[in-house]
């Protein structure tokens, strides 16, 4: 009996150390996370160190209080306990304020990791954000100016909106090539420059709404009279040249608005070409011949044409 006893505390003590080791690694497992389960596991695993130690201890005292085996069966030990006991217990003890200290500063540093973590996606976000929103600012002006490149009666009515010498329109086309860099170099990584890419879009929309109410205004007074008057020709033949009955009477008017404009304005060659394919099958080889037909029944027509200063 007095063997037995013995062997039965130290096989409760051990499995109550497997048994605190086991809480300790579930503890670490879990310390990346801040959910009840994890709290509750650090409780458990420093519970369990610490009963560990008290079963050690009840082990130790008892063995110590057990008749040895070479003296008297009834004469028992003495009951003071060893300084090897008292070092045991104050091991074990230390043992579980270890791993309380150890677990609590991995939780921690888990924690500021995460926190961190948590913050620079947060800012990727907001970075990635704050990029689509004023890109889409970006490409509404530019859906905007695209309208007006394709449109020629645009070129005949604003045509100060293609004219680099005013002022307005100088300005805005220094922003949009500033805004098409910096679009350029956010595109390519550089999100630091986020910042300067949203002011060189604010500042092309400014200058944007500047230059296209200055065109708007002015229209075509700010060109010299005999110029305005060609222009309001052209202006008038481009009715016939989008909605002419026929592709040669189309093609025609076309002919007599180049004519009129000459070199006098800037017009875009896409806005250009968008009208060239009104006319185009009138233009090609076999209906030349039709054209220059009409072009001489229409003989006086082009006299005043070549009359006007």
């Amino acid at each position: 009996m007095s063997r037995t006893i013995p062997v039965l505390l130290s096989l409760v003590a051990s499995m109550a150390v497997l048994s605190a080791a086991f809480s300790t690694v579930r503890a670490f497992m879990l310390a990346q996370t801040s959910s009840s389960e994890a709290r509750m596991a650090r409780q458990r695993a420093v519970q369990g160190w610490v009963g560990a130690a008290l079963v050690m201890v009840v082990t130790l005292v008892v063995r110590a209080r057990l008749p040895s085996d070479g003296g008297d069966g009834g004469r028992q030990s003495s009951v003071s306990i060893p300084w090897r006991t008292v070092g045991l217990v104050a091991a074990s003890v230390a043992a579980a304020v270890v791993v309380a200290i150890v677990l609590t500063v991995l939780v921690r540093a888990q924690r500021r990791r995460r926190d961190r973590e948590h913050k620079e996606q947060q800012a990727s976000w907001a970075v990635q954000e704050r990029i689509a929103t004023t890109t889409a600012r970006h490409d509404a002006v530019l859906e905007e100016y695209g309208a007006h490149l394709v449109d020629y009666m645009a070129a005949l009515e604003r045509p100060a909106l293609n004219d680099p010498s005013v002022s307005e329109t100088e300005r805005f086309d220094r922003a949009r090539i500033n805004a098409d860099d910096a679009r350029l170099t956010v595109r390519h990584g550089a999100q630091e420059l986020v910042s300067a890419y949203h002011e060189a879009v604010a500042e092309l929309e400014v200058s944007w709404r500047i230059a296209r109410n200055h065109a708007e205004r002015v229209g075509i007074s700010y060109l010299e009279p005999a110029v305005s008057r060609r222009l309001a020709k052209a202006a008038d033949l481009m009715a016939v040249v989008r909605g002419g009955a026929t592709e040669h009477e189309r093609a025609l008017a076309y002919q007599r608005v180049r004519r009129l404009v000459g070199n006098s304005v800037r017009v875009p060659q896409v806005a250009e070409l968008a009208v060239e394919r009104l006319v185009r099958p009138a233009m090609t080889a076999g209906g030349l011949d039709a054209l220059v037909r009409a072009n001489r029944a229409m003989n006086i027509e082009l006299l005043e044409i070549r009359d006007l200063p």
